[in-house]
């Protein structure tokens, strides 16, 4: 681990606007390849979505924007001034990714219930154009969800139109119930639906139940659930990600700026590496050759990566030069 002044040594070169384009350059070859887009459900139509979350990393607290397509894709990140400003920090982000990512920008974004507010509902609604879900755990977090919370209890003698459906889920092995009824807030029209599951493998949180807010009326309640899933995509792929490879949650960094600028670079990695490998699984049988009997996690297959471009661009054989 290198300390935080070579660090800033090395990265003094590199200023604030080249690492920004640098991450954003490979949106290019994310549209091309069509990695920008996914079905929340197998029935449901292609959508570009993206995710909002903040995180605290080198001693920084942050703000990114995740493209979830395909592959994950944390295209743009941008530094709190300290604890609390993640709002406004989101806003500059927002604002700027609309200018930036042209076509690429979501037409759906996912946020937790600290965004569950008029000012950030203006934001998305009014001036960038686009939809929004929020994922909350707490009902009476809002008025709008403690009536449908008692809609939902009183479904028998209210005159309030409630959608349920069930399901099960092979993938994550449970079953689920949801119910959605329809609201307003901040003078927008919503959808706002309870989530329960079961999952009978767990020996801890076996019901996690969920709130789902969104200004997208055309979401089926599959994708209602599915959504409300993703955006845990951002920590779990991104923020944990980062963290297990690179030590950032760790690692005390003084200086924001050649911090920033090394995360970026990170983001880059990760992003230039997913959309690589989603390139070889298009040939399963270079893939299995390139995997050769290794399990498939990042570090085994980025060695082999490493050693075939040796042996194929220097001439490096596996056992020496």
């Amino acid at each position: 681990m290198a300390s935080d002044s070579t660090l800033k040594r090395v990265l003094n070169w590199l200023s604030r606007k080249v690492a920004i384009v640098f991450l954003l350059g490979f949106l290019r070859v994310f549209e091309k390849e069509g990695l920008s887009i996914k079905k929340l459900t197998q029935e449901g139509p292609y959508r570009r979505i993206g995710i909002i979350d903040g995180s605290f990393m080198g001693s920084h607290y942050l703000v990114a924007l995740n493209l979830s397509g395909k592959i994950d894709y944390p295209v743009m990140v941008e530094e709190c001034e300290k604890r609390g400003k993640e709002l406004p920090t989101a806003t500059v982000l927002l604002r700027n990714a609309k200018k930036l990512l042209g076509r690429s920008f979501p037409d759906l974004l996912l946020f937790d219930s600290l965004y569950f507010n008029k000012p950030h509902f203006d934001l998305i609604r009014k001036e960038l154009d686009t939809h929004l879900l929020i994922k909350s755990s707490d009902p009476s977090f809002r008025e709008v969800l403690k009536d449908a919370d008692f809609f939902f209890l009183n479904k028998d003698i209210v005159d309030v139109p409630i959608v349920e459906k069930e399901g099960f889920d092979p993938v994550r092995i449970c079953s689920w119930k949801i119910q959605i009824t329809s609201g307003d807030f901040a003078g927008y029209p919503i959808q706002i639906a309870h989530l329960t599951e079961y999952y009978p493998k767990r020996n801890k949180d076996k019901h996690p139940e969920a709130w789902i807010v969104t200004t997208d009326l055309s979401l089926s309640p599959a994708e209602l659930r599915e959504a409300a899933h993703l955006r845990w995509h951002v920590e779990n792929n991104v923020f944990k990600r980062i963290s297990h490879l690179s030590g950032t949650k760790r690692f005390y960094f003084k200086d924001s700026v050649p911090f920033f600028n090394l995360l970026r670079l990170f983001f880059a990695a990760i992003a230039a590496y997913d959309i690589l490998l989603y390139i070889l699984k298009r040939n399963e049988k270079e893939f299995k050759a390139l995997l050769n009997g290794i399990k498939p996690t990042w570090k085994n297959i980025f060695s082999q990566i490493a050693e075939t471009f040796e042996e194929n661009v220097f001439g490096i054989e596996k056992s020496g030069w």
